[in-house]
């Protein structure tokens, strides 16, 4: 009987240690962090080209008073080009008196990302440093003609917009995105019309809409009411150079596709202030890394809404 109870006694400490086991282990969640799957194949056949939307990167400032102007401007051009224009509008974290919120405003925009964008090698500047001046920024991270910088006052950005909504592109990029629990599976497709040999990068943005805060206008009105667009929540690539895309790959041929999908979860807030999803955009863009000719050229830009309808 002993020997019965012991064994017995065995089956029991080896049936829960097999359970143990075989319990389910939930997935390790860095919150903040984003995570790139890529799928490629190739289709046939290859597809017509889309028409090219322009990229605009606006560094602005809730004490600028010119900025308000240089933003209704970037509205006028996208009406006037069909609305194919997508505007990042960038707030860096600086304490110049043109960065820092008027009193009472509830909502303090300044991002460090922005701020290294601006610092880093994407926008260069004129050498007797007239920029960056606010507004300014860049338009395709493009220059008006060779050699020129890439920040440019609002003066140049309608002519520039122009000429880079007649470019033709060597891909089409679309971008989607669902949300759930303040977690966004954003996905970008990338299909190439061209064999292409040269590296390119992936970079995807939030932004966010209709936000009614203070801003500064001229003459040192303070607008209370003024409505906000556009205003960069993060970044879910790398900063500042995005992602290699099929950078194995010494050749992309036409028909090649290329799917990368991102897991990223949303911030709740800003420096100061809410963050709303539901008026949030993802804005994605295929640009050429430093090193190439030319550098950190933005080849196509696409946008979805953080949250579908």
């Amino acid at each position: 009987m002993k020997k019965i109870l012991l064994a017995l006694g065995c089956c029991v400490a080896l049936f829960f240690e097999i359970c143990n086991g075989c319990k389910e282990v939930p997935p390790t969640i860095t919150f903040g962090a984003s995570a790139a799957k890529d799928t490629t194949y190739v289709i046939t056949p290859v597809p017509a080209t889309d028409a090219h939307n322009v990229l605009i990167e606006e560094f602005t400032g809730e004490s600028c008073s010119n900025c308000p102007a240089a933003h209704a401007g970037l509205d006028a051009n996208a009406s006037v080009i069909g609305g194919t224009t997508f505007v990042i509008s960038y707030y860096e974290n600086s304490s110049a008196p043109i960065n820092i919120p008027p009193s009472g405003a509830y909502f303090d925009f300044r991002n460090d990302k922005a701020s290294t964008i601006l610092a880093s090698a994407i926008f260069t500047t004129n050498a007797d440093n007239t920029y960056p001046n606010l507004p300014g920024g860049g338009v395709d991270r493009a220059p008006v003609t060779s050699g020129t910088p890439t920040y440019l006052g609002a003066s140049a950005w309608s002519g520039l917009i122009a000429t880079r909504a007649a470019a033709t592109d060597s891909l089409n990029l679309a971008v989607a995105s669902v949300f759930s629990m303040g977690v966004a599976t954003i996905t970008a497709t990338i299909t190439y019309t061209q064999a292409v040999s040269t590296p390119q990068n992936l970079s995807i943005a939030i932004v966010e809409d209709s936000i009614i805060d203070y801003q500064e206008q001229p003459l040192g009105v303070i607008d209370s009411t003024y409505l906000f667009k556009d205003v960069f929540v993060d970044m879910v690539t790398p900063v500042p150079f995005g992602d290699a895309i099929l950078d194995t790959l010494a050749t992309k041929e036409a028909g090649r596709v290329l799917k990368k999908v991102y897991t990223y979860t949303v911030p709740t807030s800003f420096a100061k202030g809410i963050v709303t999803p539901a008026r949030c955009r993802v804005i994605a863009f295929v640009h050429q890394p430093s090193g190439a000719s030319p550098d950190f050229h933005v080849i196509q830009s696409a946008q979805a809404k953080l949250v579908a309808p």
